[in-house]
């Protein structure tokens, strides 16, 4: 297969925010297996560079951080909607 976009975004984070920097999610066909390339793209000239400001993780590994992210999502909006709701009442 060698390599497959699976989705990309602008990063957020410092020196790569402001549209210095992607973030970048990808299939690597690596040593006869299959790896989860997140790498932060260089965007300069109109260029994408890769860097080495990444890591790669196996379908396995992948596999048993989704849950945990889901995890991690969920409890992110539970606190948001705990504080919205605290300011709420405050100003009442």
């Amino acid at each position: 297969m060698g390599e497959e976009h699976i989705w990309r975004s602008v990063s957020m984070e410092g020196k790569w925010k402001d549209g210095k920097g992607d973030v970048a999610v990808r299939r690597v066909d690596y040593y006869d297996k299959a790896w989860v390339d997140f790498r932060i793209m260089n965007i300069q000239d109109g260029k994408n560079q890769h860097t080495r400001h990444g890591v790669r993780i196996t379908v396995e590994q992948l596999k048993e951080m989704i849950p945990r992210l889901i995890d991690f999502v969920n409890e992110y909006e539970d606190e948001k909607e705990q504080q919205e709701r605290q300011a709420e009442n405050n100003v009442a």
